[in-house]
């Protein structure tokens, strides 16, 4: 008898490739934002232009710094990407845009859900690490229940195991 698949957690899609699963958040909302963005980009452009025309460079330093951010967050928020790519005992953890991007590889690993508590308020958060060789590597963090449906997710298509809770005495505000 085979295990039936685990699902992803709502607000994640998963999309099966060959050879094994690429696991994204879902996201239907960025742009709609990367718009808005764009728009104060475009705004902050012309404040930097007619700063730039009245001949006072030094005053249009701070909107050129502002404008760049803004098109970059907006360029990020239309096309970049993340990607869990989960294959049989390996795990590749990708941000980027086309081609400009970072990966990290995770082999022979072990997932382990932390709990920790922040020093505001000491709110409870949970957080997702690949264990490779004794050392604890950062993937995620969500909410629990979220977090352990994606443990289980991963683990079915890797083939790690899960370690049991662990709490974790970091805190971070």
């Amino acid at each position: 008898m085979t295990t039936p698949e685990p699902i992803v957690p709502s607000g994640w899609r998963s999309e099966e490739t060959a050879g094994g699963v690429d696991l994204r958040v879902a996201s239907s909302g960025r742009r709609y934002f990367s718009v808005v963005v764009g728009i104060f980009a475009t705004l902050s452009g012309t404040a930097t232009i007619l700063e730039w025309n009245r001949g006072s460079s030094t005053s249009a330093i701070p909107w050129v710094l502002l404008t760049s951010c803004l098109a970059l967050l907006a360029l990020w928020c239309a096309v970049g990407d993340e990607v869990w790519r989960l294959e049989r005992n390996c795990v590749t953890h990708r941000t980027g845009i086309g081609a400009w991007g970072y990966s990290k590889r995770y082999r022979n690993a072990d997932l382990e859900i932390r709990l920790g508590f922040s020093t505001k308020f000491g709110r409870p958060y949970y957080r997702l690490y690949a264990v490779e060789n004794g050392q604890a590597h950062f993937m995620i963090e969500r909410g629990e229940k979220e977090l352990m449906q994606l443990a289980e997710f991963i683990s079915f298509h890797t083939g790690w195991q899960i370690r049991a809770h662990a709490a974790s005495t970091m805190r971070f505000e």
